[in-house]
């Protein structure tokens, strides 16, 4: 579920959803607010109209004292509708003493007292400061609008009007404009989400389908993928067609290890061919001289056994060398045990090139391990010899052989002074057929890499110009026999 809606087929949709709801909210606050300050100030406007109209009349009739002209005038037609309750506008009309002249709410504020005997006319009188202003003010009252409007004579107020607008009007003519408002918008969002989602949902798609294109990369064969995606000029086209250019690549590169590869193996195999062929070919040869010698010399002088010696070590050279090529057969399954071990150690130890080389050898193997013991045995003697006859090459050879067995793992070292390997020889070094020694075989080192192999296990050549080491890492279990 949550890989689904991490998707972009998802999320890119529902941002554009998101971001059409947020825009219509931000758009319905902004036209509330603006509304808002659009009735406040129609309110404001409305009464200043009042209040300009009102002025000469209220002015006259306060003059000579005509209480029912300026009753009929605050009386008269007014912009806000009145029901006598206390949140209804009012208009009231004061003297210079602060004292009611007339009002239409003559019950609140009573004639000829003062504008402060009441609550509401004590509040009103808070606002206004003392003597009577004789500048217009605009102030509001507990959330209503006011207006005074000073009356002159001669410049000097002698009384004023003081007009307050109903209290909830703006808010309730904001709330009709509003839901108005919100159901056409309200409308216009059903229309748009769905196409917006529509929308979205077309502009990833051929992203989602190059994506699902790339997932398949490594899983199916090159040269079976298949991937109609989007070819356009934009971003995701460009990405599209760099995918494409990198199948064709892939596919090309493929083709052409393949083929490397299959030179490879031939070459290989023309190696090991031509390897087999001068080896068998030379004890061939001699076998072949020595039966001719035999047939050519005089009855008496005829040595059948000398002749069927000759023939019977060439025919074991050329057994030895068909043993090294089918190394690949079942390995017997007898435990290795330090014993075995110890007999490489006297082998080495009476091979003849050690008569001027110094071996140290260190075995802290103390039980069988579950390890074949001839494979074993075949690769530290093909390591010791190979390490000996290097060692030789110099005086003073030096020649170390470490035996370290764990629970898990054989390790075992074998390194000598001498000749350094140059490293281009080193990365042959494993390869059938392959010596850097006069009347090597090359095929010593090929068939312990072989049996390292077929026990799971690692070898790793080094040379550098002190010394040159083979490392061996077989794993084992440390139970016995």
């Amino acid at each position: 579920m949550r890989h689904h809606i991490e998707s972009l087929q998802v999320r890119v949709p529902l941002s554009l959803v998101l971001v059409t709801l947020a825009t219509f909210l931000c758009v319905s606050i902004a036209i509330g607010i603006q509304t808002s300050i659009n009735l406040y100030a129609d309110q404001k406007r409305a009464l200043e109209a009042q209040a300009h109209a009102l002025a000469p009349i209220l002015t006259n009739a306060l003059l000579h004292d005509e209480v029912w002209m300026a009753y009929t005038a605050v009386r008269g037609p007014k912009t806000f509708p009145s029901s006598h309750n206390e949140d209804d506008p009012f208009h009231l009309v004061i003297n210079d003493k602060w004292k009611v002249f007339v009002s239409d709410h003559p019950k609140q504020f009573p004639l000829s007292t003062r504008l402060d005997q009441s609550d509401l006319g004590k509040r009103i009188r808070q606002l206004l400061p003392e003597p009577l202003p004789a500048a217009q003010q605009f102030l509001a009252l507990e959330g209503r609008q006011l207006i005074y409007a000073p009356l002159l004579s001669e410049d000097t107020p002698i009384g004023a009007v003081i007009i307050v607008g109903p209290r909830g009007a703006i808010r309730q003519r904001l709330f009709e404009i509003l839901e108005s408002g919100l159901l056409v918008m309200g409308g216009l969002l059903l229309v748009i989400t769905p196409f917006g989602w529509a929308w979205g949902s077309r502009m990833v798609k051929p992203l989602v389908r190059l994506a699902d294109c790339m997932r398949r990369v490594g899983k199916d064969p090159i040269e079976e993928l298949e991937c109609p995606i989007y070819a356009g000029q934009d971003e995701i086209g460009q990405l599209a067609h760099g995918f494409q250019t990198m199948l064709k690549e892939m596919h090309a590169k493929q083709a052409l290890e393949r083929q490397m590869l299959a030179q490879d193996r031939l070459a290989a195999i023309g190696r090991i061919a031509g390897g087999v062929a001068h080896e068998i070919n030379n004890p061939l040869a001699g076998m072949l001289v020595a039966i001719d010698t035999f047939k050519q010399q005089p009855a008496e002088k005829q040595d059948p056994l000398k002749t069927l010696g000759l023939i019977e070590r060439g025919l074991s050279q050329i057994l030895d060398t068909v043993s090294a090529l089918l190394v690949e057969c079942r390995i017997e399954q007898r435990q290795c045990t330090p014993e075995d071990i110890e007999d490489i150690h006297r082998l080495v130890l009476t091979n003849e090139a050690t008569h001027s080389i110094d071996i140290h050898w260190q075995n802290d193997m103390r039980s069988a391990l579950q390890l074949p013991a001839t494979a074993i045995r075949q690769i530290l003697l093909n390591l010791s010899l190979n390490a000996l006859q290097a060692a030789a090459e110099r005086p003073d050879g030096i020649v170390e052989v470490v035996i370290h067995a764990t629970g898990k793992e054989l390790v075992i070292e074998v390194s000598n002074t001498g000749i350094p390997i140059p490293q281009a020889e080193l990365e042959k070094i494993f390869e059938p057929f392959h010596t850097g020694k006069a009347g090597g075989t090359g095929l010593g080192l090929w068939i312990t890499y072989q049996v390292v192999n077929q026990l799971d296990g690692e070898i790793v050549a080094m040379s550098d110009e002190n010394r040159t080491s083979f490392r061996v890492s077989l794993p084992c279990s440390n139970e016995t026999s």
